[in-house]
């Protein structure tokens, strides 16, 4: 595939403008070409432009299956011209800068200009985006991955304020904060040791107060595949250096604790299920193996922090086997807000704000072995729920809530060596994990239900939690799992229940409109769809007897009610009309106060986000969920039950500019987010 220049920006004094290419533009592209063409099996011979080819990888693919087969190929030819000259003018400056500076001065300058480079391929490639509400270019690696963009950004490198100078400027600033952390304390203030975690022979046993690690993600950032992006270049402007530090074709990745399916294939051959338990069980192989280390250097008294952010049972299961595996026991968590939280209005998507923090100790030796018996549930339960009231009352969302009280359940099953049942089958952490979910829903069911939920199913429970610890229409594959165990259905049969989609790794959350039915049932349906499959057959599909019209005769479940009861009220367009249209079907159905469709839209109304109450653009939340304030207006003349205020709180007026712009900037990165899930759906 290859480019084509279809806008230049400039910038004037009343901000950017933008023009079509003039000739002299396209001109300059094509001089750019030819010199390119003329320098570069020159520049391949010297080892000046990354010849390495782009391995198979988890992410990797994302270039090379449009034809990006190796890292000279992320750029385009005027970018890769511009860098090729860099190298070469950096290696020419080598003996200026140091006979200027001095070797040890002029190392470090060297150094640095090296990074400068890295920084400047970073918003100048062909992966790229442009940010319209900035203005700017954004950079590969604010995804972590190598998505193809349709469109990208190649930005001037020389300039006052951008290209070079920018970069420059950056790298400075980073550099002289690192400095100063460094030098701070005793002298020497920082000793830095290449080599694994695994392994720190240099390291005394008992010696250090104190580990803290940030560990990789399991499969969240596959960190040597897109390091390869530096790797080359920093080869060849820092590899005579530290000869040691490059010795490799790329980045050495055997013993990288990440899941990375694609190295546990055997080229091809192993079933892709195979291969995903294999980089599960080598990546929680090796993070036990770093955290026996972290346990041996310890001293006994000594603290091991572990920040950790993920969302995926899987991950923190691997996580917590991993610390007990290695003889430690969680003694605290600490969830610290580090997230600003998105806008539903644009998102519609829930977001985390914080990190969590383990803290480990040593387990004493000869533990022995926990029973998951009634006691260890039980404890486990109110631990996992005075934790979510705890992070409430601290300010942290629903979803921080829940996560938050995973640590606190492995204060009771990380004291044992192992913990088993009464028949003596081992137990794992995931069975900790989902009786800590269990019992946070369960609380937050409380806190939106008063009244309690009975005649509620299972799927009615899901959307009220989805609502509510999630905030938002759509989620994560491994968030949805955790409320379905919560409430003892998994996503499969969410779906087969007509109640959300499921995509890759995302699921979402249907309306009313989408389930919403052409025709109503017949009474000899309803029977059929409720008990018996087979004649089902006969006139519609199950698929269909799972979906909802306002006409129905029977509704199979509380939600299909709720549902039912709002499209009643918007087709009749609302007001007097829209109540008086829903208030038949209560009388038809029976629905009283007490009933399962009563206590569900009550509690679905307490647990309404923000950006769902008030209607705010096309694509906004509230105008694709409906029902919400549909349920909210109702709610009073249909049952009696009184609403929550959902009155709109102004800002001051002082503050009104800054909200205005950060919902831009959501905006934007809504837009963005949607560009690059549609390019990783095709």
């Amino acid at each position: 595939m290859c480019s084509a220049l279809y806008a230049v920006a400039i910038k004037t004094p009343q901000g950017l403008k933008f023009q079509l290419p003039e000739p002299e533009d396209l001109k300059a592209i094509e001089a750019a070409e030819r010199e390119l063409a003329k320098l570069r099996s020159g520049w391949e011979r010297a080892n000046v432009i990354p010849t390495e080819k782009i391995p198979i990888g988890d992410k990797t693919g994302e270039p090379t299956v449009r034809g990006i087969t190796n890292w000279a190929d992320m750029f385009s030819p005027r970018q890769l011209l511009a860098f090729g000259m860099l190298v070469e003018e950096l290696r020419k400056l080598r003996p200026e800068i140091v006979k200027a500076e001095g070797p040890e001065v002029g190392a470090a300058v060297e150094h640095l200009l090296a990074l400068v480079m890295d920084k400047l391929m970073d918003y100048s490639n062909s992966l790229n985006t442009w940010e319209t509400q900035r203005g700017t270019a954004k950079h590969l690696f604010q995804r972590h991955d190598f998505s193809f963009k349709a469109t990208f950004a190649e930005i001037a490198p020389c300039g006052a304020g951008v290209g070079l100078d920018w970069a420059i400027g950056n790298v400075l600033k980073a550099f002289e904060e690192l400095s100063q952390m460094a030098v701070r304390g005793s002298s020497p203030p920082v000793d830095i040791f290449f080599g694994s975690a695994t392994s720190l022979p240099q390291i005394d046993d008992g010696s250090i107060t104190a580990v803290v690690v940030d560990p990789p993600y399991a499969d969240n950032v596959q960190y040597s595949e897109l390091a390869d992006f530096f790797y080359v270049w920093l080869k060849r402007t820092q590899g005579h250096r530290r000869p040691e530090w490059f010795s490799t074709y790329l980045c050495e990745n055997d013993q990288e604790a990440v899941v990375n399916i694609s190295r546990h294939r055997d080229g091809g051959d192993k079933p892709a299920a195979d291969a995903r338990k294999d980089a599960h069980e080598f990546y929680q192989g090796v993070m036990t193996n770093t955290f026996k280390e972290c346990r041996r250097i310890l001293r006994d008294d000594g603290v091991l922090t572990v920040m950790f952010t993920h969302k995926k049972q899987e991950a923190w299961e691997a996580l917590f086997m991993s610390l007990i595996n290695a003889g430690f026991t969680i003694t605290a968590t600490w969830p610290v807000k580090t997230e600003s939280e998105h806008s539903l209005n644009q998102a519609k998507k829930n977001a985390a704000q914080s990190t969590v923090i383990l803290v480990a100790r040593k387990r004493p030796s000869g533990a022995g072995v926990g029973y998951f018996d009634a006691g260890m549930r039980r404890e486990i339960q109110e631990k996992a729920r005075s934790t979510s009231e705890r992070l409430q009352r601290e300010g942290l969302n629903p979803v921080d809530q829940l996560v938050g009280s995973f640590g606190p359940t492995m204060e009771v099953f990380s004291r044992y060596d192992q913990v088993r049942t009464d028949t003596g089958k081992p137990v794992g952490v995931d069975k900790a994990i989902d009786e800590a979910s269990e019992a946070v829903s369960r609380w937050r069911i409380e806190q939106l239900a008063s009244r309690g939920l009975d005649g509620v199913e299972a799927e009615g429970q899901f959307a009220l939690l989805c609502w509510d610890v999630l905030g938002a229409a759509e989620f994560r594959f491994n968030e949805a799992k955790l409320l379905g165990n919560a409430v003892g259905m998994d996503v499969e049969q969410l779906v087969i229940a007509g109640l959300v989609t499921k995509s890759g790794d995302k699921v979402k959350m249907l309306s009313a409109k989408d389930r919403r039915r052409e025709r109503a049932l017949e009474p000899d349906e309803v029977t059929a769809g409720l008990f018996g499959p087979v004649a089902v057959a006969k006139k519609r599909t199950k698929k269909q007897i799972l979906k909802v019209h306002p006409n129905d005769p029977l509704f199979r479940t509380a939600l299909d009610g709720c549902h039912a009861l709002a499209l009643r009220y918007v087709e009749a367009g609302g007001g007097a009309g829209g109540i008086g249209s829903a208030r038949a079907l209560v009388r038809q159905q029976g629905w009283t106060p007490e009933s399962g469709v009563a206590r569900l839209m009550a509690a679905l109304v307490n647990a309404a986000p923000e950006a769902i109450r008030h209607e705010k653009g096309k694509m906004s939340a509230a105008t694709l969920f409906p029902e919400f304030r549909a349920w909210h207006v109702m709610l009073k003349s249909l049952f009696g039950i009184e609403p929550p205020d959902w009155t709109e709180k102004t800002p001051p007026q002082g503050l009104l500019p800054l909200r205005e712009q950060g919902e831009e900037e959501d905006e934007q990165d809504m837009l963005d987010e949607a560009e690059a899930d549609k390019e990783e759906a095709e």
